[in-house]
């Protein structure tokens, strides 16, 4: 057993609350580019009220900037979190795997970054939890396949309406799954949480003293 055991509940509440704020903020992101299918459609008739393509521009930056903010609370709180849970989960002789700094590093080195991180919440999920850990593969396929198509999203240039009928359906496909993965995160959290206080408690149970045998109660 490696480390000191402390409670990850606060940070795992935090981590939660920005997990579903940042969800939300996806799924307000992820309608609003579905509203550019109607634009589109509406463009292509020359029925556009004036000024609502720059509108929509608009919002789009607005929502933009909010959920990069959101993006940067959540990741300071998720790998906080994540650094306490993998701390104990060692001290409570679970096989992590990695240390609680490789637990955050990891995320930040290119390649690897794509395979470790799903290993480490996966040996805390299968340590710690009772149950299938199916929920770790579908959060990790989600995360990843967001940022894939998100970046795919990026290199869109919609200056025709087609263009802007592939841009807004990238952008709404990776903020769709962004909301799922936002939600299955906060519940890998709960969960881990959950089986971390359950596995503090055990350990921290004094076994009842074994009764002598026969033959030593025998003088």
């Amino acid at each position: 057993m490696e480390g000191t055991y402390r409670p990850s509940s606060t940070r795992g509440s935090i981590a939660i609350a920005l997990l579903l704020l940042s969800g939300l903020l996806a799924a307000v992101a992820a309608l609003h580019f579905f509203s550019a299918f109607d634009l589109a459609n509406r463009a292509a008739r020359a029925a556009l009220r004036p000024g609502e393509a720059a509108a929509f521009d608009d919002l789009t930056l607005t929502l933009g900037r909010l959920e990069l903010a959101g993006s940067i609370l959540t990741g300071i709180a998720w790998f906080m979190w994540l650094h306490r849970a993998v701390t104990n989960a060692r001290s409570l002789g679970v096989d992590t795997a990695a240390t609680p700094g490789w637990a955050v590093g990891w995320w930040f080195i290119p390649f690897a970054n794509l395979v470790k991180p799903y290993q480490i919440l996966r040996s805390l999920f299968d340590g710690l939890v009772s149950g299938s850990s199916a929920i770790v593969a579908y959060w990790w396929g989600c995360y990843l396949i967001a940022g894939f198509v998100g970046e795919f999203a990026v290199l869109q240039h919609p200056d025709s309406l087609s263009a802007l009928r592939v841009f807004a359906g990238s952008y709404f496909t990776s903020e769709a799954l962004r909301v799922v993965a936002a939600i299955l995160a906060a519940l890998m959290v709960w969960k881990i949480d959950e089986g971390t206080e359950t596995a503090a408690r055990t350990a921290a149970t004094p076994s009842a003293a074994p009764l002598p045998s026969p033959s030593e109660a025998t003088p």
